[in-house]
């Protein structure tokens, strides 16, 4: 199947949306410290931090690096499944969670917003972006890079079209849930709270892949 390239404005958006970061950056860096906190525990206390020009490279090559992924996944799709309008929704979607992501960082050095404070807002951002890859995922037809790639929804395209249904609903519920309860629960509270909405998000339709699989095996022996 032949990949349909995608539009030059579909890939300007792209470009724009993680390059707005770091125009912000060019704007306020006379107004950074020198060292940039990039890391915190889940007390919400940082423990890891860069110079501010080592922290502009890393975000610069990680927002690359995310950009070239995804714009040239679908090639290495065998089905050649992805290279949808769906998909640039989902691409759209995950980068711009990193460009807030990145904002929010520069933000947060600039204005010395108190450590906590600064966890609530990513974590509600990841939240939303969890919800933002389920609403893609409960359409996304089977494929070998996206999606939820078990032994079996890979090898029965029932069952992947079944977790997909039921995976990217509870991702899209447990994302927005995520989202609110990381802005209204106490730290470091709402932090593992979220934390573990999110990984049973990601656990259950994997669990519920095999248990599907099996009742189809054993629908089809009887």
């Amino acid at each position: 199947m032949t990949m349909k390239p995608t539009s030059t404005s579909t890939e300007l958006l792209m470009v724009g949306t993680l390059l707005a970061p770091f125009v912000y950056l060019a704007m306020i860096w006379n107004q950074l410290p020198a060292q940039v906190i990039t890391h915190y525990d889940f007390a919400g206390h940082p423990n890891g931090s860069m110079p501010k020009e080592t922290a502009a490279a890393v975000m610069g090559a990680l927002s690359l690096v995310l950009y070239l992924a995804l714009r040239f996944l679908p090639r290495i799709d065998p089905k050649g499944h992805l290279q949808t309008a769906n998909y640039e929704k989902l691409r759209f979607v995950v980068m711009l969670s990193l460009a807030t992501i990145v904002g929010w960082m520069w933000y947060t050095a600039q204005h010395k917003v108190a450590q906590q404070s600064a966890l609530i807002p990513l974590f509600a951002i990841l939240g939303v972006m969890l919800a933002g890859i389920g609403n893609y995922i409960t359409t996304v037809k089977p494929n070998w890079v996206v999606g939820i790639r078990t032994p079996w929804t890979l090898e029965n395209e029932t069952v992947w079209r079944k977790t997909h249904r039921m995976g990217g609903r509870l991702m899209v519920v447990g994302g927005l849930l995520s989202a609110v309860l990381a802005l209204v629960l106490p730290m470091p509270c709402g932090l593992w709270v979220v934390t573990g909405i999110t990984l049973l998000a990601s656990l259950i339709p994997v669990v519920y892949s095999y248990i599907y699989y099996r009742q189809e095996k054993s629908h089809q022996l009887n």
